[in-house]
C-alpha cells in the first residue's frame, strides 16, 4: 500500500474523530434509514478504515441527502471527497474538495482540503510527453496553497509536489525541443530550448539543454552563439557527460 495514501487516510480519520466524534466508532445495527446522522458518520468512518468505500459512500450519501441541515453534513462532505480520492476518482475528488472549500472556507481543515484538491490534479498528471494541463493546474494550486496557508503542516509536501510539477512541465518542453532537434528543425529547437531555460532554470537536466542549444546553433552555423552555450555548459557543469563533446565542438569552431 502507498504509505502516502495510508498517511492521508489515517491522519484525516484521526482529525475528524477528534473534531466530531465522542465515544468510539462502532456502528449501529439499524438500517441506514433508521440511523441518526451521528451513527451514519460513525459507520462511514468504520467503513473507510476498512477500505470499504461503497458502504462508506452509502452512509455519507444518506447524511448529505436525508439530513442536509445536520452538523454532521460538514464532516460528511469532507469524507466524501476523501473517499473519491482514495478510490482514484480524482476528477470527482477535486470537485468535492473545491465545493467543500467554497462552502466552508474558514474550516479548520481547509488547508487539508485545499492540499488534496491540488493533489487531485497532481494525480491526474499525464506522462511528460503528453498533455500537461493537470500538471499546470496542480502547480498553480500548490503555489496558491503555499501562499494561503503559510503555517500548514502540509507545506513540505506541497512544496515537494510543486517541484515535481515544475519538473514534469520542464521535461515536457524538453521532449518537444528534442523532437525538433531530431527532425533537424533547429530554429524551432532553439526557440523551445531558450523558453525552457527561461521558464525552468533550476531543473537537473540543464546541462543537456545547454548542449543541445549549442548543437542547434552549430547546425544553424551560428557559431558564436554555439560557442557561448558550450562555454556556459563547461563552466556551470564541469562534470556533465556532455562536456567532452562540447570541448570537441569548441576546437572545431576555433
Amino acid at each position: 500500500m502507498n504509505p502516502f495514501r495510508t498517511h492521508f487516510q489515517t491522519t484525516l480519520i484521526y482529525s475528524l474523530l477528534c473534531l466530531f466524534l465522542l465515544n468510539g466508532c462502532a456502528g449501529s445495527l439499524l438500517n441506514n434509514s433508521e440511523k441518526t446522522p451521528k451513527e451514519l458518520l460513525k459507520d462511514a468512518i468504520v467503513s473507510i478504515q476498512a477500505e470499504n468505500y461503497p458502504d462508506a459512500k452509502t452512509s455519507l450519501n444518506t447524511i448529505l441527502e436525508d439530513y442536509p441541515d445536520s452538523p454532521e453534513k460538514v464532516t460528511a462532505s469532507l469524507l466524501m471527497a476523501e473517499v473519491h480520492y482514495k478510490n482514484g476518482q480524482y476528477e470527482e475528488s477535486k470537485f468535492m474538495f473545491k465545493s467543500f472549500l467554497e462552502l466552508y472556507p474558514a474550516h479548520q481543515l481547509a488547508d487539508r482540503a485545499y492540499f488534496f484538491m491540488a493533489m487531485s490534479d497532481f494525480q491526474l498528471m499525464d506522462i511528460e510527453t503528453r498533455d500537461q494541463t493537470s500538471a499546470q493546474n496542480a502547480l498553480e494550486e500548490f503555489e496558491k496553497f503555499l501562499k494561503m496557508f503559510p503555517k500548514s503542516r502540509y507545506r513540505p509536501q506541497a512544496d515537494a509536489k510543486r517541484k515535481q510539477c515544475l519538473e514534469s512541465l520542464a521535461r515536457n518542453q524538453m521532449e518537444i525541443g528534442k523532437f525538433y532537434f531530431r527532425t533537424s528543425s533547429f530554429g524551432s529547437a532553439i526557440t523551445r530550448f531558450q523558453q525552457l531555460m527561461a521558464a525552468y532554470p533550476d531543473q537537473p537536466f540543464m546541462d543537456e539543454v545547454l548542449f543541445l542549444l549549442g548543437e542547434s546553433f552549430y547546425n544553424e552555423q551560428s557559431f558564436e552563439k554555439a560557442k557561448m552555450n558550450y562555454q556556459e555548459l563547461i563552466r556551470k557543469y564541469p562534470r556533465s557527460e556532455f562536456v567532452k563533446e562540447a570541448r570537441a565542438r569548441l576546437r572545431d569552431i576555433q
